[in-house]
């Protein structure tokens, strides 16, 4: 996810981490950063509010600093 992330590839990575939930795959605190990220660089501005939101809901991780580091990212851009 993150190399997809950091290539560009924002639709691809999401698709990686749709596919890791439909594997029930949990992800970690660091796989949700790299979604964010991909959503940065993709300019999918509503899907990275979306995943940051359900971080904790869905998750059960509670964002930390990194993620909010994200989120200005997504929203500067």
């Amino acid at each position: 996810i993150a190399a997809y992330a950091q290539h560009g590839h924002g639709q691809e990575a999401l698709q990686i981490y749709h596919e890791m939930q439909k594997a029930a795959v949990k992800p970690d605190r660091i796989t949700l950063i790299s979604v964010l990220n991909a959503c940065s660089h993709a300019g999918l501005i509503d899907d990275g509010l979306y995943y940051f939101n359900s971080t904790y809901q869905v998750c059960g991780i509670k964002p930390t600093m990194e993620h909010y580091i994200c989120m200005v990212d997504l929203l500067g851009r």
